[in-house]
């Protein structure tokens, strides 16, 4: 995913060798990381402080992980591409290397936090005794960091041979898609399978999401308002749930064909680099996933945050009306389940 090219964005249109960037390109792409480092660092200011932040502190929790994933991910890309540009033999070095490596655990990472949070909307969803008896911060807390543990051994996997990542005769970093010995060909697959899973489960829980979406909407037609109140002495309906709740919900819908737009081809790069790795057609297809990639941590902290906050949207949308405000009023009743 986007250990094979986005968090090793300095060697964009090819596997081996060094990359070189004109000055106007390299004035683009260091703008397009600075928008999303910029993003980031908002999202993470309007999460930790902000009134516009989540109510419900699973939700705030899970985007501050993103975010914070986001973040170092785009740190890391501008130094190895900096690197690349003003320190070439050290862009060669082992050391290096082994650091664009390491970097691919935040690219995974994103997609375990967005795996974590389309599963917890299914369970509010579609599950809520089990979501409230059982889905608590804790339990969020330790998926993300469990399914964080598993892409680390993951990604730490070439260090111990299993994996390409380093051509010693040529002393320069290679992508494991470009594999050729078996060993190494069943670590690019064994990525790939892993993106795939959780591109699969992603899409799944967010098609279950979207048909209890359509199932809350019919409700809400005969429903002005609605709330949601919990306690141990109260049932829960199917579609007990907040406002919040299902904003929360459709944004996941629509970051669930963001997320495959922006992985996908990743994934196609894999079989493409074994099959014909130095054709025309790969070369530009392997950049413009990786340019996917990017967009993809750079538009994240804009779609899941920045949405919410006020100022953003009264630069982006102009005022709200009073309708909006009320709506948004309503929310500080949610409950911090």
């Amino acid at each position: 995913m986007a250990g094979n090219g986005t968090l090793e964005a300095g060697n964009w249109t090819s596997g081996v060798g060094q990359r070189h960037l004109s000055v106007t390109e390299q004035i683009v792409i260091s703008a397009f990381y600075t928008v999303g480092m910029v993003g980031n660092l908002a999202a993470l200011g309007i999460l930790y402080r902000s009134e516009s932040k989540p109510r419900n502190p699973k939700h705030c929790l899970m985007l501050r992980c993103l975010a914070s994933n986001d973040l170092v991910a785009i740190v890391g890309m501008m130094v190895q591409m900096n690197l690349q540009l003003y320190f070439p033999k050290i862009a060669r070095c082992l050391w290096f290397c082994r650091f664009r490596v390491l970097w691919r655990l935040f690219g995974l990472g994103s997609g375990c936090v967005a795996i974590v949070m389309a599963a917890e909307r299914w369970f509010a969803l579609t599950r809520p005794f089990f979501y409230q008896k059982y889905v608590t911060i804790h339990l969020v807390r330790q998926s993300i960091f469990t399914l964080w543990t598993a892409v680390f051994i993951l990604v730490c996997l070439p260090f111990f041979g299993f994996g390409l990542y380093f051509e010693p005769n040529k002393k320069s970093c290679v992508r494991y898609r470009m594999a050729t010995l078996p060993k190494d060909v069943a670590y690019a697959y064994l990525f790939l399978t892993f993106g795939l899973f959780l591109c699969l489960c992603i899409v799944c829980c967010n098609l279950a999401v979207m048909r209890a979406l359509c199932r809350t909407n019919r409700c809400n037609k005969k429903h002005a308002v609605l709330t949601r109140r919990i306690s141990r002495n109260q049932s829960l309906s199917y579609d007990a749930c907040t406002r919040e709740e299902i904003a929360f919900a459709r944004l996941m819908a629509i970051l669930c064909i963001i997320f495959v737009l922006c992985w996908m081809p990743q994934m196609i790069s894999i079989p493409m680099a074994q099959v014909n790795p130095k054709s025309s057609i790969s070369r530009m297809f392997f950049t413009t996933a990786d340019i996917l990639m990017a967009l993809h941590f750079t538009l994240d902290p804009y779609i899941y945050v920045l949405q919410r906050w006020p100022f953003f949207r009264s630069i982006c949308f102009g005022k709200k009306t009073k309708s909006r405000e009320n709506s948004l009023k309503t929310n500080q009743e949610l409950c911090n389940h």
